[in-house]
This record gives structure tokens, sequence and C-alpha cells, in this order.
């Protein structure tokens, strides 16, 4: 409303010019008027003073001087606005000066000497009186025109300005805050009218994105999980001939303690010493098949991004249950799985699931680049770190998941593409190429990011930023 009122105020005070500038003019005109009836009325004075002296004179000659006096009695009026007076003696020097009457003398010769002259006045009142009630009139009708204009002005600026860009602004507000509210309906045909038509078709036009990025944001999340769900699986592929062998040597033991037990070769407590080996040899497949199905299924019905269900996670343990999947797979390749975690971790909030994909892509990458004996290093600490300027730059503590091998290292040309979908080095059937940017594009989402260390035939570090007091 502070524009409504402007626009009153400002038009008041055109207004008030305007009628300020036309009681001016309207004095200057009363001025001239004023000015034009002294001059009638020094003329009429002149003329019906010259008319009485003329009448007189002959009068006198004729008749004598009371005959003479005799005609100025029926000149008076009655109200004394207009008088006429006899003096007798020389004609003054001056005439006489008043603010409540105008005086005019004429002289009287009778055969050629003065006997004296007529004294014409005629009251200033009805002037006076004519000045003020124009002025009061026209200060009325100026006051009575101000008031009425400030009334239309107040009525055009509030109901024609104020009120409909007071909806206007909440509805831009409304907008700025992401509700999308119903449409204006401002009947006014005028700029503010077209205007809030416009806010109507942009809303429209907004509701229309934003159920078109609905569905295609709903597109997207089901194609990333998709094409998470198939690194996945792409990872137990390569785990499963390791895990084959570590399945095959319990169920072997099992075998023979199960002939062993039907052929009658062993009984009482050598039985039952058997059959304690084949229930812990089952256990030992049954949690290796579990550990890989949880893998492979990686709850596929949690979205990825900031609206997957997250919970408190013990790194260290999750860790361990991952090297226990990809234990196999180094013994194949004579390599040792170390992993060293730090006292006291905080436990972040992460999506479990997801966070083991991570770690089981970079474990398989480096037991894959690998090609002589040695070592795959894992460890976890808690440090100081600065996060890239993509995610704010803020300093703080993070925890670092860092995996290091010992193999043939990545060239410089290719490192910066490592984290592009599709992108691989490897001989076709070997690869996806979607482990690395299913790796990044996960631990983005949990605020964190990957850095990349390598030289070649050195090895390469792959370290993995967590913030530790991230909400899921």
């Amino acid at each position: 409303m502070r524009l409504a009122r402007k626009l009153i105020l400002a038009t008041l005070a055109g207004i008030a010019l305007v009628l300020a500038a036309s009681a001016y003019f309207r004095y200057l005109h009363v001025a001239r008027e004023l000015e034009q009836f002294e001059r009638d009325m020094i003329m009429d004075h002149e003329v019906l003073g010259r008319t009485l002296a003329d009448a007189m004179v002959r009068v006198w000659e004729k008749q004598g001087r009371d005959e003479a006096l005799s005609l100025l009695h029926n000149v008076s009026t009655p109200d004394g606005r207009f008088r006429v007076r006899w003096v007798e003696g020389e004609l003054r020097a001056a005439p006489t000066l008043s603010q409540e009457r105008h005086y005019t003398d004429v002289p009287i010769r009778v055969r050629g000497q003065a006997v004296g002259f007529v004294e014409l006045s005629e009251s200033r009142g009805y002037e006076q009186a004519y000045v003020r009630d124009t002025l009061i009139r026209t200060a009325w009708a100026t006051l009575a025109a101000l008031c009425v204009a400030a009334l239309l002005a107040a009525v055009l600026g509030v109901y024609m300005v104020g009120r409909p860009l007071a909806r206007l602004t909440q509805k831009a507000r409304s907008i700025g805050a992401g509700d999308l509210p119903g449409p204006l309906n401002l009947r006014q045909r005028d700029e503010i009218g077209e205007l809030a038509r416009e806010f109507d078709a942009m809303c429209d036009r907004l509701a229309q994105a934003r159920s078109s990025l609905a569905g295609e944001t709903e597109a997207r999340v089901r194609a990333i999980e998709q094409l998470r769900h198939a690194d996945r699986l792409a990872t137990v592929g390569k785990l499963a001939s390791g895990i084959a062998h570590e399945v095959g040597t319990p169920l072997g033991v099992a075998l023979v303690r199960a002939n062993m037990i039907f052929s009658g070769r062993i009984a009482g407590d050598e039985a039952r010493e058997g059959a304690r080996i084949i229930g812990e040899q089952v256990e030992r497949i049954a949690r290796i098949i579990r550990q890989l199905l949880d893998f492979a299924r990686g709850q596929l019905v949690r979205p990825p991004g900031a609206g997957a269900r997250r919970e408190p996670v013990d790194l260290a343990d999750l860790v361990e249950k991952t090297l226990s999947l990809v234990q196999p797979m180094a013994e194949k390749r004579q390599l040792t799985l170390d992993f060293y975690a730090a006292p006291d971790l905080p436990k972040p909030s992460l999506d479990q699931a997801q966070i083991q994909q991570v770690l089981l892509n970079l474990v398989v990458n480096s037991i894959h680049a690998s090609d002589r004996p040695g070592k795959v290093a894992v460890d976890i600490s808690l440090v100081n770190a600065t996060a890239p300027a993509d995610l704010g730059g803020a300093k703080g503590e993070y925890l670092c998941l860092s995996v290091a091998d010992q193999g043939v290292g990545i060239p410089p040309e290719i490192l910066p593409r490592i984290f592009e979908p599709f992108f691989t080095t490897k001989s076709v059937g070997e690869g996806t190429g979607l482990g690395l940017s299913v790796a990044y594009g996960i631990v983005r989402e949990h605020g964190g990011w990957i850095d990349v260390q390598s030289a070649a035939r050195e090895g390469s570090r792959f370290s993995i930023y967590l913030p530790v007091n991230r909400v899921g």
C-alpha cells in the first residue's frame, strides 16, 4: 500500500497546487475588479458632482440659496451608503481620505464667486464585503475541491492500485516460497490487470514445468538406481568365482563328515562332533551366501539422494564385512587385505548398502589393478579437511576411508575421466564403466567427495571423505 499512499499524496499535492494557483489568479482578478470599481466610483462622483453643481448654480442664481440647497436633500440614499453634504467656505486643499468611505469635493461658484462646495461620499463597505465574500467563497470552494479530490484519489488509489498490488505482492511471495496459488482474477483492464494475468499465466507454466520436472526427476532416480543395481550385480559376478571356492571347502568338509556318520564308521561322541562340524560349515556357507545376497539386493526400493533413509553406521564393522566378501578374490591373486581403523571413530549417518557398494567397487578395482603379489590397504581415520569449492569449501572434521593398492597406477591422461559414466580401459566384457561413476554419485549424495592419488607402477589411493555430523 506504500505505492498507493505515494500516488494519493502526489495527486493531492498536484491538485492543491492547481487550486492554489486558481485561488491566486482569482485574487488577482478581484484586485483588478476593485481597481476598476474605484475608477468607476471616481468617474461617477465626477459626473454626478458636475451635474449637481450646474443645477445648484442655476437654481441659486434664479431662486436663491435655500432652493439651491434643497436640491441636495433627495440625492443621498436612506441607508447612508451614498451621501451628499453642503459645506460653506473655500474648497479644501486636499480631499478627505478614509478607509471606510470615498470622498469627492465639487466647488460651487455663483456669479464667479466661490460660495462653498458639495461633498460627495460613498461607503467602501460594499467593496470590502465583496472582497471578503469572494475570498471566503474561493477558500471554501478550494477546500471542498481538495476534499473531494482527496476522497476520489484515496478510493481510486486503494481499489485500483493499492489492493491489486498487495495481491500481486502476496502472490509473488508465495511463488518465491514454492507455493503456486490460484488465479488472481483481477478485472482491471489496465497495466496492473495485464500484469496480474501474466502472473497467472506464469504460475500455470511453472506448475506445468514442476510437474514435468517431477516426472523427469522420478525417471532419473529410477535410472540411477537401476544403474547402481546393475553395477552391484556386475560386482557380484566378479566375486562369484572366489566365493564358489570359499563355499566349496566347507561343503566338502560337511559332505565327508556326513558320509562318515551315514556309513557308521564313527559313532557316539565322534558322530556328535562330526554333526557339530557339519553345522558350523553350513552356518559358514549360509553366512557367506547371506552377505552376497544382501549386497546383490542392495535394498532396491530405496531411492538415491537426500531422500534415502540413513542411520548411524559403524564404518569399521562395515569394512570388515565387505572385505570378507572379496577375501577369496584377493587370495586368488596372492594379495593380502590389510585393514586399520583409528580408535573411537564417530558413527556418521549413512546409507549402509550404498557405502558398502562404494567400498566394494574400490577394493575390487584395487585387486584387479594389482598385477603382482602384494597388499590392498584399507584404513579409516578422522581428519581435518577442506571441502571442494562446489561443496561450499567448508573446513571441518571428516571421516576418511582410504583404499590403497600397489598396482599399475592410472595414467595422467586418463585420471580426469575415471568418474565419467561408462568410461573404462578394460576389454569388452570385463567392465561396465559404471563402478567409479556410481561410487562418485553416492559419495556426493552423502555430502562428501573422493580424492585420487596415483603414480605409474606405484599404485593408487582412493580417499573417501564423509562429513561426521551429516544427518540423513
